[in-house]
């Protein structure tokens, strides 16, 4: 029986049925596995597994994407069979490849809440004119969802969810043990005792602080407030307030930050799509089938990260020279992923400092040329820091421009200009890297001291404050601009599997609510960065990551 007739009985015996197409690209694959010295049993092994792989595929509704390789009906087309063949044939560093994501700030879908309609929607970036230079409604805007975002995910906990019960009578009555009720802003007028709010601080007056929800505001009195959870409390952050209106001002006596929820649970509350901002993910299946390649090829994924990379010290040249030899022989080789600032001083906007920023690159440049393989295969990812050529002062900030960088592209293979913040996928995993003085802008604008928790650290406290606010900058504006209408690029929901801040305070690992919070520490100051590992171990379907705080010697 000739292989045409045969390839095309396995497959109707099957249900399916091969396009004359479909048929020859089969045929060639047939042809190649018996060229490299496959005998008739492992070449039959491959064509039922093309077959597994169709099925599987029909299953869950095509690839997930209805488009040049979805099926239809039982007909198997040579798009399908060519895109499960080319699968196959990926080895582990293609995966890996195709496996990291990079999101700029100024292109990512915004994630919204309708409070009416109690649902999410996620906006692409195209669906929607967004300016740097918005109207005042954008700035209205911004602030509501930042607090409906809160204020859906608190009336989720238990907590806050009346439980009704029966009694005797077959009365339905409400049941309040254990549980609380928060009470509108506007409803606070003519009623007395204590009460739960949820809010956020403003100032409307110079000194003077209000907490306002979507209803009113009402002026605040903390002379007798005690903190009850670790974290900065500053102007602009939503609170959890139990306090008493006394002639129209609340009057504090217990406040503490929003209760966080982790990712899978924001996720499920969300809904898969809604979340998927890399619109990399177009239906469980493909989710699933991510999460096989995560497990299998994971493992292999590494990031190195450097903050304060100040290029016009030779003694940071020397350094990352010899950081690099040390990773040059790895297999595959990791992400190197450098964050600003890249000079000790800003540099003046004169011919002078443009001349200098371009020859600081082009000296990294020589370095990483050095490893010939690391210039090649390497990726770079740069991402600006507060004092970088672009324009400053505002987040989220732009990439480097790339005048400075012609050099360096031109010589390294594979360099990224991200955005501050950025976001980058690999597999599943979703990693935020944030360069800003967290700490300092903190704990000058914080309007209680914050507790002294077991160890003390003011970084802890500030790590705390974003993930608990679901944004990198809850600031004042005054302190920390905004671009209104690119303010969801700085939310953190739902939290991302790790948030890399590059602060200018000494290295810190912990771990907040299953997120991985990490500073890699200054690198101009004692040559410190970080090694994290998003797959380090796996253990069935679970994976655990790893961090390593380092020093090049």
């Amino acid at each position: 029986m000739s292989d045409r007739k045969r390839l095309t009985r396995i497959f109707k015996m099957h249900g399916l049925s091969l396009q004359a197409s479909a048929l020859d690209t089969l045929l060639d694959v047939v042809q190649r596995e018996a060229e490299v010295g496959r005998n008739k049993a492992d070449v039959n092994n491959v064509i039922f597994n093309i077959i597994d792989e169709i099925k599987d595929r029909r299953i869950q509704g095509g690839n997930g994407s209805g488009g040049r390789s979805s099926s239809v009906g039982n007909i198997v087309t040579s798009a399908l069979l060519e895109d499960v063949v080319a699968d196959f044939r990926r080895d582990a560093k293609d995966v890996s490849d195709d496996a990291v994501q990079l999101l700029d700030a100024f292109h990512m879908p915004r994630l919204d809440f309708d409070r009416m309609r109690k649902n999410f929607s996620l906006v692409p970036s195209g669906k929607e004119e967004r300016t740097l230079y918005g109207e005042a409604v954008a700035k209205v805007d911004m602030f509501n969802q930042r607090y409906a975002l809160i204020q859906q995910r608190i009336l989720r906990q238990d907590i806050f969810q009346p439980k009704l019960v029966t009694n005797r009578l077959g009365r339905s009555a409400q049941n309040n043990g254990g549980t609380h009720t928060i009470t509108p802003v506007e409803s606070l007028l003519g009623r007395s005792g204590r009460r739960f709010l949820l809010g956020m601080i403003v100032q409307v007056e110079e000194g003077k602080y209000y907490l306002e929800d979507h209803t009113a505001q009402v002026p605040l009195n903390f002379s007798e407030a005690s903190l009850l959870t670790d974290g900065f409390v500053t102007e602009n952050s939503v609170v959890l307030i139990e306090g008493e209106a006394i002639d129209g001002i609340l009057h504090v006596h217990n406040m503490g930050s929003p209760i966080v929820e982790n990712r899978l649970d924001s996720i499920k509350a969300i809904g898969l799509q809604n979340s998927d901002v890399f619109n990399s993910i177009g239906s469980l299946f493909e989710y699933e089938k991510l999460r096989e390649q995560e497990i299998e090829h994971g493992e292999d994924g590494m990031f190195v990260v450097l903050s304060d990379v100040y290029l016009d010290s030779p003694a940071v040249i020397e350094k990352i020279e010899r950081m690099l030899e040390g990773y040059s022989d790895f297999s595959p080789l990791p992400i190197f992923v450098f964050m600003g600032n890249f000079t000790s001083k800003p540099l003046s906007s004169a011919s002078e400092g443009t001349k200098a920023m371009i020859s600081y690159f082009e000296d990294l440049a020589n370095v990483i040329c050095k490893f010939p393989n690391v210039a090649n295969e390497g990726r770079f990812v740069f991402i600006p820091g507060p004092n970088d050529p672009g324009i400053t002062g505002v987040l989220p900030r732009g990439p480097i421009p790339n005048y400075f960088t012609s050099a360096l592209r031109s010589k390294v293979k594979n360099v990224m200009l991200a955005s501050n913040p950025c976001r980058m996928r690999f597999f599943t995993k979703e990693i935020v890297f944030f360069r800003d003085n967290l700490v300092s802008k903190m704990r000058r604008s914080c309007l209680i001291e914050p507790r002294q928790d077991s160890n003390g650290q003011l970084s802890s406290h500030a790590i705390k404050t974003v993930l608990d606010q679901g944004h990198l900058s809850p600031l004042p504006l005054s302190t920390s601009p905004i671009y209104w209408q690119h303010d969801h690029a700085l939310r953190l929901y739902p939290f991302p599997d790790a948030l890399i801040c590059g602060d200018r305070v000494e290295q810190y690992y912990e771990t907040y609510e299953e997120c991985d919070a990490i500073n890699p520490g200054p690198f101009s100051n004692g040559f410190n960065f970080v090694v994290y590992c998003p797959v380090a171990e796996v253990s069935g379907s679970q994976t655990k990551s790893d961090v390593e705080l380092c020093e090049v010697p």
